[in-house]
């Protein structure tokens, strides 16, 4: 009987609302601790996912300046190099100048549009 009173006793007080109360607290916050958890996991696959991209941009790009340095150990590839940055000629060589005589035709062609119409030429992209 005694047995029985305690068991009874223990489950009135297992039952009560302060301590269902104390339970939903526990679990409420248990909760929110996997939620911290699950989002900061997906931050770190994000994070992750970008730090591969960037490796792969710098990998890429150290490959292409290996490149330029090997193209400008060689005696050619640094008078190009000189070339491209300076705008010089070695003797012997010539500087072709080529003008492009679609522009002076299109400039033309909008002299006789009104003001309003180039602009909304300008703007569409247009004829």
């Amino acid at each position: 009987m005694r047995e029985l009173q305690r068991k009874q006793k223990m489950r009135q007080r297992l039952y009560s609302l302060p301590s269902l109360i104390g339970l939903f607290i526990i679990a409420v916050l248990l909760a929110k601790g996997a939620v911290g958890v699950i989002n900061k996991e997906r931050e770190s696959v994000l994070r992750s996912r970008e730090l591969e991209e960037k490796a792969t941009t710098l990998v890429q790009r150290e490959e292409e300046l290996k490149e330029g340095i090997a193209r400008l150990e060689t005696e050619e590839g640094i008078q190009e190099e000189i070339k491209e940055r300076f705008s010089v000629i070695q003797e012997g060589e010539f500087v072709a100048v080529i003008v492009d005589d679609r522009r002076v035709t299109s400039s033309e062609d909008d002299s006789g549009k009104a003001w309003y119409k180039k602009l909304w030429s300008a703007i569409m992209g247009g004829k």
